[in-house]
């Protein structure tokens, strides 16, 4: 485990706290979802943890699960299919948690 970077009186220096924007965040998950950025390599570039990520993700899926018509479907000609990564987190957010008695 590193230590946090100090001054002359060794006092530890505290983290800048970046805001991002819902496009910022949209941008993140997409390209994600697309393919076209990995986990680690968004993670770098936005220096932020993957929890930050993943709770990003968690959202966009409920939002968009909350934004569609439950009653819309596609056909199958123009189905289209989502990338493994998107299924999975589909599958956890509708799939009930079983409740503990």
């Amino acid at each position: 485990m590193t230590k946090p970077e100090t001054t002359d009186r060794e006092q530890p220096k505290k983290r800048t706290l970046r805001m991002f924007s819902a496009k910022e965040k949209a941008q993140a998950v997409l390209s994600l979802w697309s393919g076209r950025r990995s986990t680690s390599a968004l993670m770098q570039e936005l220096a932020v943890p993957w929890g930050v990520l993943h709770g990003w993700e968690q959202r966009a899926i409920g939002g968009i699960l909350t934004a569609l018509d439950p009653g819309w479907q596609q056909t199958a000609e123009k189905a289209v299919s989502l990338p493994p990564r998107v299924e999975r987190l589909i599958e956890k957010t509708l799939v009930p948690k079983p409740q503990a008695e």
